[in-house]
């Protein structure tokens, strides 16, 4: 019977690879044209190579290795290892066409169908059986091709060379080939052309409600995330429409950074109006502290590093953390803060302001000149003032300022222009200013033996890895980019 069953199924399909008048050009000629979701895919050999080799890398860092575990789980799960070619075969799955899923709006739960290329239907109705009674604890349904599962129903179907999946109230209603497919989405199509080839696009089009599960506010416009794995790391790409974000994030500050220091292991450049700068500070009680107009005499745009001080305790920072009501992150970490004064006597007044507020939280401050020196009983706090057209903090010993050309940075090139904002994480820098500490700063004694366990597990095996983000506002629309790059050996 179940022979025979499969015989049908082929023959009720259409040939997937023949390219005939009943093969579907695309996932996305077999969804509807108006869903409240859409994820596309690239073909899924592509795909599934792609994603191999990024498990591969981040093997190599900490933790990574339980990527590869829920690899090899996976695999085992399904009955195939679906990062590969063979195993897409295996199950009956075309590796050289994409897949698609259009997802719907429903109670308790959105309702979804899948389009999935195929080579051998017969194979992949095998596939479906095993995977939904055996390995999901799914029955068998009221109708034929559907099954039951934590009070869903789902079904399935071969259509025009592709295999259909849908769950919700009439899944097997929504297999059917639909009058205006996803094809002729214009907010998908445009989001495509922002993002370029992907890997993965995920789109909402505006008004969906899909985030209203987690927002009350609806979508002002489409948008669209999109992933791209490589064997040296993953590109996340994120593009909303009709989002008007400008006077948050109008750019500038990309003249500061060179003047942060090269090596910082962080650097960023928040192009965001000053006035909106407060809002990020995380402690309520320092936040407290700076006036409301603290910002108007600075132009838009911060450049700000985060590095390792020179002369760093790190069996002491161990002991203590970062908590500066204990011990002063200062005397571990070295910061940069600059931005452009535009009033200087604005930006004076602003800081006098606030070294008279400092004793509200158990510090104090001695003024020379134009500079502020903090101090608390925990130790040395920031030195802030202005200097040069400059209003600065410094958290450490900060020197001299020396420039840093945007030709020595070619990876980190997004600091250098002035839309927007950036940062960019190098781990890599972290480690070697780690190496460069004297002997003394791992401790004696089994605080020394914690300290360089922590270095050889932790922060020697993330040198390979790089972060960088970059975000823009247009007058039309926002856009972002994460690169997480894993350097090779």
């Amino acid at each position: 019977m179940k022979r025979a069953f499969a015989v049908v199924l082929v023959f009720s399909a259409s040939c997937s690879r023949c390219g005939g008048p009943q093969s579907a050009a695309s996932a996305e000629e077999l969804l509807p044209a108006n869903p409240s979701g859409a994820i596309v895919t690239a073909p899924l050999g592509a795909l599934a190579q792609h994603a191999a080799a990024l498990v591969d890398r981040v093997a190599r860092l900490p933790g990574g290795e339980q990527l590869t575990q829920m690899r090899a789980q996976l695999a085992a799960q399904l009955g195939f290892d679906p990062l590969t070619r063979e195993g897409l075969l295996s199950a009956g799955l075309d590796p050289d066409r994409g897949a698609a899923v259009a997802l719907f709006e429903a109670r308790p739960r959105p309702e979804w169908v899948v389009a999935l290329p195929l080579t051998k239907p017969d194979v992949f109705a095998q596939t479906v059986q095993r995977l939904m009674v055996e390995r999901f604890g799914a029955s068998p349904g009221a109708q034929p091709q559907t099954f039951e599962r934590a009070g869903s129903t789902i079904a399935w179907k071969v259509v025009k060379g592709y295999g259909m999946m849908a769950r919700g109230a009439s899944p097997m209603a929504r297999l059917q080939p639909p009058a205006e497919n996803l094809t002729k989405s214009s907010g998908l199509a445009h989001a495509r052309e922002k993002l370029g080839a992907q890997d993965v696009i995920v789109w909402a089009p505006a008004g969906s409600d899909l985030p209203r599960r987690y927002t009350p506010r609806k979508l002002p416009g489409d948008v669209a995330l999109s992933l791209q794995g490589a064997p040296q790391g993953l590109a996340v790409r994120l593009f909303a429409d009709a989002v008007r974000g400008q006077h948050v994030l109008p750019g500038g500050g990309a003249s500061l950074v060179e003047l942060l220091p090269g090596d910082a292991p962080l650097r960023m450049r928040l192009g965001i109006a000053p006035q909106k700068l407060i809002e990020l500070i995380p402690d309520d009680r320092i936040r407290g502290l700076i006036p409301k107009d603290a910002f108007d005499g600075v132009k838009p745009g911060f450049a700000i590093s985060i590095a390792l001080a020179q002369n760093a305790r790190l069996a002491q920072a161990l002991d203590y953390g970062l908590d500066w009501r204990r011990k002063s992150p200062f005397d571990t970490i070295q910061l940069v803060a600059l931005a452009e004064v535009a009033d200087e006597k604005k930006v004076l007044a602003s800081m006098e302001q606030i070294a008279r507020s400092l004793p509200r939280i158990g510090a104090r401050a001695e003024r020379k000149g134009n500079e502020f020196a903090t101090f608390y009983p925990a130790g040395k706090g920031p030195r802030f003032g202005v200097r040069g057209g400059l209003a600065y903090v410094f958290g450490g010993e900060v020197g001299d300022l020396h420039k840093t050309p945007k030709a020595a940075n070619p990876e980190a090139a997004a600091l250098y222009e002035d839309q927007g904002l950036a940062l960019r994480a190098d781990f890599g820098k972290l480690a070697a200013a780690v190496h460069a500490l004297p002997e003394a700063t791992y401790g004696t004694g089994p605080q020394s033996y914690v300290t360089r366990s922590v270095v050889a597990q932790v922060i020697d095996p993330l040198t390979p890895l790089r972060v960088t983000l970059d975000a823009q506002a247009q007058p039309d629309f926002f856009g972002a980019s994460l690169d997480v790059e894993i350097a090779g050996p």
